[in-house]
């Protein structure tokens, strides 16, 4: 496994990733390569366009899910996916080869067996991934001690996550916190013999619980473990790395005191700031026109404003109103007051559900960001009717108002659409993930991200 913006990805997943980016850029280069390459500007232009095919390639099969373990472990799904990739990379490609490779025809009968064969090389890769993940590879065997909150989340991630190189080889009870009775996974000691428990069951790596006292585990055993060869990781830090998230359960006050994360540098925020607000400035110029498409579908399909303000919490606990398109009817919460949005919500109407699906209505949004009131990526702002209630319910809720609030984020790429206290959690821990690894190019990834879920309309409300 490799660790990337502190989320562990398979080794194995890269390599395809890798694979595909050489698979398409050598197949276009054969395809358009001249017979007497003369010309450098033409040569160039050749460059340009494999660069291209890789890229735009290497996303479309992103954006029809070809890296997700799921999609593999079905030969219907693989080919389907497989197609739709294909499909979207030949859509967005056709203007660019238009454009680059006019002077350099490729000769047209060799263009679908190329299709067909890369098709097939897509096929049979990711075949084979599957069947060596299920076959041979055995991934690092994870020996868990403690009997704390982490440990017990952390091993149901590891039981039952798909494609995650690591397996649970046992937990290893710490005698002063039992158990819950009905915890499913195997106990195969305690504490007190964690030498022998480790060369009998031979694991590649033991993740402690924080929550044990510093003299329920003997750095001495720890050091002996180390030196042959095993890995010894704290449970928080493996769960947040195999989760992008960070168990609100778990949390320990000292640990976030301490620790840097939730105070950027005056060079951080000012660079963050700064990206944002060229970023929000590009937007601007580029989406204008769908913007004013959407005013006159919002004016036209019911009454009341374009815009819609709305007070949002925001740096340090401060308000401020938010700007989007107006997705509901006029005076929606007149009668019912503060409530969360829900599946099929009456209150929205026509136009409102599909900018909702789409996320058009947030486009106002950048004008927040000009104000400097939002960054492009950070956690969303919420009501504070809703702040004050989850405030009251979950614990540190407030420690994600210590970065300013984004358009989109962590939370929203992987989250469901937070409508409750449980949903609201899981956000949370997402939101602190971020907070503890913000950076230029974890907001890329999350904007990579965000791009796919908005084409898809996932997660919408």
């Amino acid at each position: 496994m490799i660790r990337v913006f502190n989320l562990y990805v398979s080794s194995s997943k890269l390599l395809m990733i890798a694979g595909d980016g050489l698979l398409l850029a050598t197949g276009c280069f054969l395809l358009f390569r001249p017979l007497a390459p003369t010309d450098a500007v033409v040569d160039m232009q050749l460059y340009v366009l494999v660069l291209l095919v890789a890229i735009v390639g290497i996303w479309s099969f992103y954006f029809s899910d070809l890296y997700e373990h799921a999609t593999m472990r079905s030969r219907q799904t693989v080919l389907v996916a497989s197609l739709r990739g294909l499909g979207i990379s030949a859509l967005l490609l056709s203007p660019l080869v238009w454009l680059l490779a006019s002077n350099r025809r490729a000769q047209d009968h060799f263009l679908e067996p190329s299709l067909a064969l890369v098709l097939i090389l897509l096929y049979a890769q990711r075949r084979i991934y599957e069947w060596w993940h299920r076959r041979m590879s055995t991934g690092e065997r994870v020996l868990l001690v403690g009997s704390g909150t982490t440990v017990q989340l952390l091993a149901e991630e590891l039981a039952g996550k798909c494609g995650l190189p690591l397996k649970l080889a046992g937990i290893v009870l710490d005698q002063s916190r039992p158990l819950s009775k009905d915890f499913p996974f195997a106990v195969v000691g305690t504490v007190d013999r964690l030498r022998d428990l480790a060369r009998s069951f031979r694991p590649d790596r033991i993740v402690i619980s924080s929550e044990i006292g510093i003299s329920t585990v003997s750095a001495d055993d720890l050091l002996a473990l180390r030196q042959v060869g095993i890995r010894v990781q704290d449970a928080g830090e493996l769960y947040e790395s195999v989760t992008g998230r960070v168990p609100v359960e778990s949390v320990r006050a000292n640990g976030l005191a301490f620790g840097a994360a939730l105070i950027p540098t005056a060079m951080e925020r000012s660079i963050h700031r700064a990206a944002s607000f060229l970023s929000a400035v590009i937007l601007t110029i580029l989406l204008a026109p769908i913007g004013l498409l959407v005013a006159v579908a919002v004016k036209l399909e019911s009454e009341g404003p374009v815009f819609y303000t709305q007070e949002r919490v925001g740096l340090s606990g401060r308000t401020f109103r938010v700007i989007k398109f107006r997705s509901m009817r006029k005076d929606a919460e007149s009668t019912s007051g503060p409530v969360w949005a829900t599946s099929k919500d009456p209150r929205v109407t026509r136009v409102g559900a599909f900018l909702r699906k789409v996320r058009l209505d947030e486009l106002p949004q950048v004008i927040n960001v000009l104000r400097g009131e939002m960054c492009l990526v950070g956690p969303r702002p919420e009501r504070p009717h809703f702040v004050r209630m989850l405030e009251e319910q979950i614990t540190y809720y407030d420690l994600r108002h210590c970065i300013p609030p984004g358009i989109t984020g962590w939370a929203q790429v992987c989250a469901n659409y937070g409508s409750n206290v449980d949903e609201s959690r899981t956000k949370l821990e997402y939101d602190l993930f971020y907070v503890k690894n913000a950076s230029l190019l974890f907001d890329l990834l999350i904007l990579f991200k965000t791009i796919k879920i908005v084409l898809c309309g996932r997660g919408a409300r």
